[in-house]
């Protein structure tokens, strides 16, 4: 049977939801203080495409207000 460790990134709030075992844990994004034309829009779009590489799967998003988007990764 597979197990999932789930999380959701806030795209408004520029900060992302995890579910451990220890219960929910919460890390803003923040931009990245060595790039001088960086934006939290960028960090965020940077983190997403980190999440992809270390293995985290895409399965929803939604919200035209408040933009979530939903993963999950494969817990071996």
């Amino acid at each position: 049977m597979d197990r999932w460790e789930f999380c959701y990134v806030d795209l408004l709030r520029h900060e992302v939801t995890r579910l451990t075992a220890d219960g929910w844990a919460q890390k803003k994004i923040k931009k990245d203080k060595g790039k001088v034309e960086d934006t939290k829009d960028d960090a965020t779009a940077r983190f997403v495409a980190e999440m992809g590489l270390e293995g985290w799967e895409l399965v929803n998003g939604n919200g035209a207000i408040r933009p979530i988007l939903y993963f999950r990764k494969r817990i071996p």
